[in-house]
Order: structure tokens, then C-alpha cells, then sequence
């Protein structure tokens, strides 16, 4: 218990020291005002039957539960998910690999650590809720335990599994890594349905107070909502005081699905972790017949096909190798799934491929283009790139159009499609979204030194846009004719050129 003890204590300050979890803690401060909106404001979090309870401590101990359990999963795996990664990034793996400390105590140490880190968080959202009860004014009566026992109910175990689940995916190889954190957000979707639609729980907690708000308010008709919607001026939004309820068994019965879940990612963390035993450095593995044979005929009859085209000028040659640089390292097989993609593009409907398999497409160059402006990080060439003679600003054009060469190769079935019916509105929105996407991209990688923030942010972009289809979100252009009326291309026009901008002026002083 001391080992454990002592590795809690040396990783919590390691973590809780950088400038990161500041900032974190006081973006949910910041997240937390936006949970409770101001009586005018132009949008609603929790509505039922077109009713809201007045801010005092039981509506918005509630209401901040629900919250966190939908958005908490998405927004604290990402902030966890670095536990192993840190102590192979500072170079004592191989310290801790020699130290007699086991499996278990490590990782138990690792995931309390996580859980700690979690738990301050929801402390910090609790004291802002308390600060917006007292701003707001419709109740200055503080009520701890009506603000506390939600978020220990509902929230405690939330926060116990994500913690698990984040250092499972840390401790099995191919879930790592980028691929890890878009599979984690398809999970988080699929469990928002399942978290309001179960019985137990916080799906049990929204059936009680509708069914109270239609027993108090029998000839009010209005929509019931949990989560982020727009409201207009005409739309009034009535309030009434909510006592809160008291936690039942039923209550704590609804935890133990996700207990499970928190023992079973632990056990499967425990048996998949190396103890950082492995070398760092990747082994030279054989090549398959498939790989051999491609890389022996296709791939270097390209290459050669491509030094004798671009030759001629510096930046075509700089294009060049940028476009290698990106694409290094990825399976055949990535390269036949984008192959049968382009050929689902040609014959499926048009509807069909604008609002699934061109995202779909796209969806598939994720883990590449994720890596723009930190590639010479990743190669190790930002000496090479400092001290050549080439411009930083012609460098990252170089890059920029490295990465959109890409996107418009993921969408060649499209571009021939779009082009041959004289389809123009949607081939010019196709090349607005590459540009937006490469500028997302370049900008997210430029600025934080990773590919995490892209690898999060653009999957949630591309689902409430594209396939959610909500209008100020869909950089595609699903529906073309609305998205034009509301002018919706020219503000990603404007985005993509300023985050351009902002990322090349960056990379220019550095």
C-alpha cells in the first residue's frame, strides 16, 4: 500500500504541475457557466415539457450531472489519456521496467491518479455552480448535499470507468495511438443513446422529472431536452421550483453496469501492458508478399515518375518529399481501402455519396493528415528544416498543399462525378472543405505539438456537420442549396484562410 501511495503522490504532482491542467480547470469553469445559460440567453440546456427549474442548488446539482455524464466521457478521456504516455515521453519507462514495483501496483497507482485528476475537476465545476446559483439570484439558499450527492451517484462512477477505459487503450498497442482516440469517440456516441435511454440512472432521473412537470403543468405542451439546443425570442421558457429528490437504491443499482466495465478495462490494462519492456525503438519486421511487391513495382515506378515531373523547380520538389513524408509508413491495405472508396464514389446515388462515403472517405485520411505541422517533430528533421535554404512560408505551403493533394486524391471518384454533371456549386464546396480540413489540421498540429486535438475535434466536426447534417456546422455542404442561401461556404472560406494564416505567421517566428 505504501508503493501504491508513494507512486500516486509522485505522478499526481508530476501531472497536476503542468501548465495544461491550469488551463483545463479553468476551461470547465468556463464550460460550466455555459451549462447554466442567463434567463435571456438564445439557447436552453436542460428543458422539460418546455419548462426549467429556477437555479437554486437541487436543479443545478441535477442538471450539471446529466451534463457531465454526456459530455464529461468525451472531454476527460482525452485529459487522462496520457498516464503511460508521459513516463515514456520523459524517458523513465525503462526506470520503472528495472524497479521491483509490479504490474498491478502501477497501474492501480496510475489509474487513482487519473481518478484524482477527475475528481478535482468536478470539484472545480461544483464550486462555479455555486458561484452561478449566488450571480443568477433566483435562490440564494446553498444546499450542499443536493449539489454533491448527484455527482457521487452519477457521476463518481462515470469518471471511475473513464479513467479504466483510458488506461486500457494506453496499455494495448494498436489503441494507443491516434486509431485509439477516434475509436473512443465512436464509442461516446453510441453510449449518449444508450446513458438517456436506460432505465437506471440518469435515464431514470429524466423520466421522473417529466413525469413531475406533467403532473404540475398537465395543459403545458412543450419539448423535453438534454443537452445544447437554440432557442428563439418568440420561444419562452418557463420556470418553476424543484425541491430535488433523495438517491435510492435503484439509484446506486445503475452503477454497478459501469463498475464492471471499470474492473474488466483494468484487468484487460493489466494484462496487455509491457511494463515498458519493450524497445522503443521499432524492429525491422518482414515485409509481406503483397507490401514487397507493391513497394518493388508500383511504388517506386511512381516515385520515379514524380522526381522526373516536379525536378525542375524547388518547391515542386519540396512537394514532393512533403507528400512522401505524410504518407511514410502507412499499411497497403490503408491505400486499397482509399482505392475502393474512390470506387464506391463513381456508381453509388449522389445523395449517397455526398452524405456518407465522401465523409467516410475523408474520415479514412484522419491519422494522416492529423500529423501536418508537427511532421518535423515526428521525422526528427527540424534541424534539417530550420537550416535549409528554403522559406518557413514556403515550407508550409509546401505542407499545406502536400496534405490537399491528398484529400483531392481520398475524393477523385467525386471530382469526376461533380465535374462530368456540370455539378459546380458542389465541386467548389468540396474544395472550400479541403481547404477547411487541411487548415484545421495544419493549425491543430501547429499549436499544441501534437495530433490529438485534430484527431478529437475534426471526428466531432464531421459528425454533427456532415452527417447530423446541422447547417453552421456542415463544412460538405450535405445540403447544397440551404448551406449556399445561409452563406455557410463563405465562412469556411474565411476560417480556413485565417487559421492559414495564423498557422504560417507561427511557424515563421519560430
Amino acid at each position: 500500500m505504501t508503493q501504491v501511495w508513494q507512486c500516486i503522490t509522485a505522478d499526481f504532482k508530476q501531472r497536476t504541475r503542468q501548465q495544461s491542467f491550469v488551463v483545463t480547470l479553468l476551461a470547465m469553469s468556463v464550460l460550466t457557466l455555459l451549462f447554466f445559460p442567463s434567463p435571456d440567453a438564445h439557447y436552453q440546456t436542460l428543458v422539460i415539457n418546455g419548462y426549467r427549474g429556477i437555479y437554486n442548488s437541487a436543479w443545478l446539482g441535477v442538471c450539471l450531472a446529466m451534463l457531465n455524464v454526456l459530455f464529461l466521457p468525451i472531454i476527460c478521456f482525452y485529459l487522462v489519456k496520457n498516464a503511460l504516455e508521459l513516463d515514456r515521453q520523459s524517458m523513465t519507462g525503462e526506470l520503472i521496467a528495472a524497479t521491483p514495483i509490479s504490474k498491478l501496483t502501477f497501474l492501480l497507482a496510475k489509474w487513482c491518479t487519473s481518478v484524482l485528476i477527475l475528481v478535482s475537476i468536478v470539484l472545480v465545476m461544483l464550486l462555479s455552480s455555486i458561484l452561478i446559483q449566488i450571480y443568477y439570484g433566483e435562490s440564494y439558499q446553498i444546499n450542499l448535499w443536493a449539489l454533491i450527492w448527484p455527482q457521487v451517484v452519477f457521476v463518481l462512477p462515470i469518471l471511475l470507468t473513464i479513467a479504466a477505459i483510458a488506461i486500457m487503450f494506453e496499455s494495448i498497442e494498436w489503441l494507443k495511438g491516434g486509431l485509439g482516440n477516434v475509436v473512443y469517440f465512436f464509442l461516446w456516441i453510441g453510449s449518449i443513446v444508450q446513458t438517456i435511454e436506460s432505465m437506471s440512472g440518469i435515464g431514470a432521473l429524466l423520466d421522473h422529472l417529466d413525469a413531475e412537470v406533467a403532473e404540475r403543468f398537465p395543459l403545458q405542451q412543450g419539448d423535453t431536452n438534454i443537452g445544447v439546443s437554440i432557442t428563439n425570442a418568440a420561444d419562452e421558457i418557463n420556470t418553476f421550483v424543484w425541491q430535488g429528490i433523495e438517491p435510492t437504491i435503484a439509484s446506486l443499482w445503475g452503477a454497478l453496469p459501469l463498475l464492471f466495465i471499470c474492473l474488466s478495462c483494468l484487468a484487460l490494462a493489466f494484462i496487455f501492458f509491457d511494463r515498458f519492456s519493450k524497445n522503443s525503438t521499432p524492429e525491422n519486421k518482414q515485409s509481406s508478399w503483397l507490401n514487397f511487391t507493391l513497394k518493388a513495382r508500383v511504388t517506386d515506378l511512381l516515385d520515379i515518375f514524380f522526381v522526373a515531373l516536379t525536378k525542375h523547380f524547388s518547391f515542386t520538389r519540396l512537394l514532393r518529399l512533403e507528400l512522401k513524408l505524410i504518407l511514410k509508413g502507412h499499411s497497403v491495405y490503408w491505400f486499397f481501402g482509399l482505392l475502393v472508396l474512390n470506387i464506391f464514389q463513381l456508381f453509388i446515388s449522389q445523395d449517397l455519396l455526398v452524405s456518407l462515403v465522401l465523409p467516410i472517405s475523408w474520415l479514412w485520411c484522419v491519422l494522416v493528415i492529423s500529423q501536418l505541422g508537427q511532421l518535423e517533430k515526428q521525422a526528427n528533421t527540424v534541424e534539417l528544416v530550420t537550416y535549409s535554404k528554403q522559406s518557413s512560408i514556403l515550407q508550409s505551403l509546401a505542407c499545406y498543399c502536400a496534405a490537399s493533394i491528398l484529400l483531392v486524391l481520398a475524393s477523385m471518384g467525386s471530382f469526376i462525378r461533380f465535374t462530368g454533371s456540370a455539378e459546380w456549386l458542389l465541386l467548389v464546396q468540396l474544395i472550400i472543405a479541403i481547404s477547411f480540413t487541411v487548415s484545421l489540421a495544419y493549425f491543430c498540429g501547429a499549436f499544441t505539438g501534437t495530433k490529438r486535438m485534430f484527431e478529437v475535434l475534426y471526428p466531432a466536426l464531421w459528425y454533427i456537420g456532415p452527417i447530423q447534417t446541422a447547417l453552421y456546422v456542415d463544412f460538405f455542404g450535405v445540403n447544397s442549396q440551404a448551406s449556399w442561401q445561409a452563406g455557410v461556404p463563405y465562412y469556411f472560406v474565411a476560417i480556413s484562410i485565417s487559421l492559414l494564416m495564423l498557422t504560417v505567421s507561427a511557424k515563421s517566428t519560430r
